[in-house]
């Protein structure tokens, strides 16, 4: 069972990220908060689902540089800009960066509410789609060199017959590597073998 997403508030305000807490869990969401950048990088887990509400000015590392840093590794939670300031460059160069929205502190519920249900559905659509890929590129890293020589062969329209004369093995040999590679790959068709193939990066 996957664990409930958490709202993650780094704000170097401690009486505003308290009450910012305590609405959130009146939303019927969890809420935990940090007082610097750096507090929440001790702490951080890329598998833990939920979002992030970071305040774009904080001593030593901005929101924005947090925001960077996170958004270099291949999982990291949604995040939400927050600013005590209307400030149209800050909020382009974060959404530039894949915020999902960018609220200024004197926003309304509803607002606030609205943020953190795109944020949340954001991160679920993001953890999805890794863990589906991670689970093909696993698939992937059970094949055999054979089976991988004519997997490519494959990719690139060759024949039964011309693989087999290709790779100097007979034709029989050549389908039962394909009937491995379907198999292990979980897939029943030359377009479904062909798409996961893309998705995992494999070149012709």
């Amino acid at each position: 069972m996957s664990a409930e997403p958490t709202v993650f508030i780094v704000d170097d305000d401690p009486a505003f990220s308290e009450s910012l807490s305590t609405l959130i869990a009146s939303m019927g969401a969890r809420a935990q908060t940090f007082t610097s950048a750096d507090a929440y990088l001790e702490q951080f887990d890329p598998h833990a689902p939920g979002c992030l509400i970071l305040d774009v000015r904080m001593q030593r590392t901005s929101g924005l540089a947090l925001q960077e840093q996170l958004s270099k590794l291949p999982l990291s939670p949604a995040i939400i800009i927050m600013t005590g300031h209307a400030e149209v460059p800050t909020a382009l160069r974060a959404m530039r960066m894949g915020a999902v929205d960018f609220l200024q502190k004197t926003f309304t519920e509803p607002e606030l509410y609205e943020a953190l249900q795109r944020a949340l559905l954001q991160d679920a659509r993001a953890r999805s789609e890794y863990h589906r890929k991670e689970a093909i590129e696993r698939r992937f890293s059970q094949l055999t060199p054979p089976e991988r020589s004519v997997l490519h062969q494959v990719l690139q329209g060759e024949a039964n017959k011309s693989i087999a004369a290709n790779l100097g093995v007979s034709r029989r040999t050549v389908e039962d590597r394909r009937a491995r590679i379907m198999q292990k790959l979980e897939v029943e068709s030359l377009a479904d073998l062909v798409r996961v193939s893309m998705e995992a990066g494999v070149q012709s």
